[in-house]
């Protein structure tokens, strides 16, 4: 690794400790004006949680995005691009709707429904998309924005189902929310399923080097595209599932994160998912802090919210330069 990398990614590593020590601090009084100051033990916890819950989802989703961008050599592409994220949505609203209609408890609830979720997508999307050869890019994401598109249908069909005031909790869900009480064995397991996935997709670095050439000349050089393309997407599809599981649907993190990380270096694939997994992270946390220091009188927003605004205009300056192809 070269020095100027090694630079980069400590300051990219003292950057995300300023945003998680800023969340800390950012409170707010009685009356509702801001205050920075270390909150009490007993409140300690409520902001601790979704620190962390943060960086799992930030770290993660950063990363499956740069995964499905190398496999579908589309510098565009995302979880939402190939289903994954709208199929585990559509596994934790069915959740949701049984636990509240019919009073029925499942092992795992809502997370094993987002596994499910994303599985049931992940094998439409493979299944439909491989050709003799093995998995088509193209095929892939024509087939992943179909299936997107059915999964929010599956999603709004919920909705509409459900009783009025467990709409409110469904349309909170949708538009992406950080935990403020969750297990830390949950988030400690989920944690190490993230980093396994991190270390998976670095391990894979030289090879995901070569993948980004020609079909023609990645054989050339004895990479085996069909066979790396079945890991990113089953490594990638489990890091989406997870940020649905802790977050529910966030957009823009999988696309934005690896576009920062290599504006910032230009490195070998290795580097660039530790890159990508720090500048996710950040990115997550600086729009929960964001969301913090905004008040409307009707509560934090959703953290869906400013990602989807801060994701939006980046999308359009993608697209206005040119750098990228839809």
């Amino acid at each position: 690794m070269k020095t100027k990398s090694i630079i980069l990614l400590i300051f990219l590593a003292l950057l995300l400790l300023a945003a998680a020590v800023f969340r800390l601090l950012i409170t707010r009084d009685v009356d509702g004006s801001l205050l920075f100051e270390l909150p009490s033990e007993k409140y300690f916890i409520y902001r601790l949680v979704p620190m962390s819950a943060a960086l799992i989802v930030g770290s993660a989703l950063g990363v499956s995005g740069m995964g499905l961008q190398v496999l579908l050599r589309n510098p565009l592409a995302s979880p939402w691009i190939l289903g994954l994220s709208s199929g585990a949505g559509l596994g934790v609203m069915a959740t949701m709707y049984a636990e509240h209609t019919f009073e029925a408890s499942f092992f795992g609830g809502q997370s094993l429904g987002a596994v499910v979720g994303a599985l049931f997508s992940l094998f439409l999307v493979f299944s439909l998309s491989r050709k003799r050869g093995g998995i088509d890019p193209m095929t892939m994401v024509l087939v992943g924005v179909v299936i997107s598109v059915l999964c929010g249908a599956g999603i709004m069909i919920f909705q509409h189902l459900v009783p009025m005031g467990l709409r409110g909790s469904f349309s909170t869900w949708l538009m992406g929310s950080l935990p403020e009480v969750e297990s830390w064995l949950r988030l400690g397991i989920l944690g190490l399923l993230v980093l396994i996935g991190i270390f998976l997709i670095a391990l894979w670095g030289p090879t995901l080097d070569a993948a980004c050439l020609s079909d023609d000349e990645a054989k050339s050089v004895g990479v085996d595209l069909a066979k790396i393309r079945r890991r990113l997407f089953l490594t990638s599809s489990m890091l989406a599932a997870i940020g649905v599981i802790l977050a529910g649907p966030i957009a823009f993190v999988g696309l934005i994160a690896p576009h920062g990380a290599r504006l910032l270096m230009r490195c070998s694939h290795r580097t660039l998912t530790i890159a990508t997994a720090l500048v996710g992270a950040l990115l997550l946390l600086v729009a929960d802090d964001i969301r913090q220091l905004i008040d409307f009188g009707t509560g934090r927003l959703p953290i869906g919210i400013v990602t989807s605004i801060i994701g939006g205009l980046v999308f359009l300056v993608l697209l206005l330069r040119g750098r990228g192809r839809v």
